[in-house]
């Protein structure tokens, strides 16, 4: 791990910027820190560095560093973000457990936070189906390392999952770093589920979060008198999101399934935008992201949705991650 990752974390109190300043490193008293993140096999991204992931640099409030564990591809891949309350109601299970049940004929992966209700339920569904799972800590993963529910970070690596936080690794959970996990999620998500949330359900932050980067948001409605579906069935009223009535098609309509190599080009619809970036593909043998967004004159966030709806068309995909091909 870089030794601005292990600075950062060691001092509660300093910040990035000034972790950038900081020369003066000496192996010997940091060595007991360098063991224990060794052993517990966490790595560091830092956003000044080469080897720092794409998905992570249009975030704002910017992200300086991610700490991780597990397998950092499944971020190349098509994610579906779900979260919801932590109180479910029997609906929101039944709705989860449904959608699990031929979620592991597709090829994506999951997203979720790691809290109590639906986001343990999604890392646990995800993992009994056979479907990766990215788990976004609102806390230190240091902290969390060291408590007794570490047991669930230990089996979603195991089971080929990933485990992210950009808080220093002892930093314990607050206020605020709930909300700002979930703009994470919503940026690493390709499209965004809730089963159910009520009127005043944090989870509706991440909602706000996916419809400001115009990320699809679908959710399964209830009964207008579950309080625990009254803030999803507003959000349907004004159209920001889309209620889903069969998960079979939704499941279908925006993810490959794992048996069907490829789709003819003839029977997909394309905007001028995407067969612009297809023409653009086709005559290379890989193009860099950067690269598309200086040929477009477009930003990064546009390009990277453009992108998503052509991976979920099942038309390009990235030969090594930032780096995208024709199918």
């Amino acid at each position: 791990m870089q030794h601005e990752a292990i600075i950062y974390s060691l001092d509660p109190k300093i910040t990035f910027s000034q972790v950038q300043d900081f020369t003066d490193y000496d192996k010997n008293k940091y060595s007991k820190l360098e063991d224990r993140i060794t052993e517990n096999t966490i790595c560091a991204l830092i956003a000044a560095e080469t080897d720092f992931h794409y998905k992570f640099l249009p975030i704002r409030p910017k992200v300086q560093i991610i700490y991780y564990i597990g397998d950092l591809s499944l971020l190349n891949k098509k994610i579906l973000g779900i979260v919801g309350p932590r109180a479910m109601s029997s609906y929101g299970k039944q709705v989860m457990e449904k959608l699990f049940t031929t979620a592991g004929d597709y090829d994506f992966v999951t997203v979720s936070g790691m809290a109590e209700g639906v986001d343990q339920l999604c890392h646990r569904l995800s993992r009994e189906n056979n479907i990766p799972t990215i788990a976004v800590l609102g806390w230190g993963l240091g902290w969390y390392m060291k408590r007794p529910e570490h047991a669930l970070i230990e089996k979603i690596v195991a089971d080929g999952g990933l485990v992210i936080s950009e808080y220093k690794l002892w930093e314990r959970p607050s206020q605020y770093t709930f909300p700002q996990r979930n703009r994470l999620i919503a940026w690493l998500a390709d499209i965004l589920f809730l089963p159910e949330a009520g009127e005043k359900s944090g989870s509706l932050i991440t909602v706000d979060c996916a419809i400001a980067m115009k990320k699809p948001v679908y959710a399964t409605p209830s009964s207008i008198f579950s309080p625990t579906s009254a803030g999803i069935l507003q959000l349907i009223e004004t159209s920001y999101v889309k209620p889903i009535f069969n998960l079979q098609n939704f499941l279908s309509t925006h993810f490959t399934s794992k048996h069907i190599s490829s789709r003819p080009l003839s029977t997909i619809e394309l905007t001028d935008q995407e067969q612009w970036l297809l023409s653009a593909l086709s005559n290379n043998q890989g193009v860099e992201i950067q690269e598309i967004v200086s040929k477009m004159w477009s930003n990064i966030q546009d390009i990277i949705q453009l992108l998503t709806m052509l991976e979920i068309k099942w038309l390009v995909s990235q030969d090594v991650p930032g780096k995208y091909i024709l199918l």
